[in-house]
């Protein structure tokens, strides 16, 4: 349900500002709502659920990762605090902990989710494709000589036309080299399968490709987790005591 929010995240991140002038991320949107608008426009309203196999992949481990930590966690404060109540800084500890080493188990397919997420399809946007520049080669001029006919009938003969085309027709980046970066700085995936996908990146950056940004992720997976079941307890904790407020009262 959350797949197209991740979607425009994960976009809106890798293209920094509108118009960036110092990156061609491949994308170019004002906002959320014009990025949302932009991608139904010119790929379809398929393409805000990209990854949603991969995120299904990443989630359904992280959680069963995340919450089986957790409670082993919880069970070894509670052993060494021999209370049930083991306080708010255990509390956010075995929660932070939980999700940190389950973001990191887990990064390999929470890459390969973002890639597949924010790959640029060739044949959505054509003006978002390089076209290839041929620069034909100014013609020799000699002085006292109107053509190159008396060149060629004193030996000296011409480069071939046909084997500058071929030199000259490839794809030439006419950015300086301070602002042209290649998108994204990795290979493009063109697939939405996850195995697929893990296997390309190995074979192209090897086990390190598995866990770019395992640092960042681990951070905010400790988070994120930390103050979620830090609060699920405080509010499951509240409802039991009103609850049983109730019953006493009744």
């Amino acid at each position: 349900m959350y797949v197209p929010s991740e979607v425009l995240k994960t976009r809106l991140q890798l293209q920094g500002r509108y118009k960036n002038p110092f990156f061609n991320s491949g994308y170019n949107y004002r906002g959320t709502v014009d990025a949302a608008k932009t991608i139904i426009r010119r790929e379809g309203f398929s393409a805000l659920f990209y990854g949603y196999k991969a995120t299904i992949f990443r989630d359904l481990p992280f959680s069963a990762l995340q919450f089986t930590f957790y409670e082993q966690g919880q069970t070894w404060a509670r052993q060494w605090k021999k209370s049930r109540e083991i306080g708010l800084p255990l509390e956010l500890l075995t929660g932070a902990a939980a999700g940190g080493l389950a973001g990191v188990i887990t990064c390999p397919l929470d890459v390969v989710k973002t890639r597949i997420q924010t790959q640029v399809n060739p044949s959505a946007d054509v003006s978002m494709r390089s076209t290839p520049v041929i620069r034909s080669s100014p013609p020799l001029k000699v002085p006292g000589a109107s053509s190159l006919t008396p060149i060629a009938k004193s030996g000296v003969s011409s480069p071939p036309i046909t084997s500058t085309l071929k030199q000259q027709a490839r794809l030439i980046s006419t950015s300086s080299p301070s602002t042209h970066t290649p998108r994204p700085g990795c290979i493009n995936l063109d697939t939405s399968s996850v195995l697929t996908g893990l296997k390309l990146l190995y074979k192209a950056e090897g086990i390190g490709g598995w866990f770019r940004g395992v640092g960042p992720r681990f951070v905010w997976t400790s988070v994120q987790s930390g103050c979620m079941l830090l609060l699920y307890q405080t509010i499951l904790k509240q409802l039991e005591r009103f609850a049983l407020k109730t019953e006493d009262e009744w």
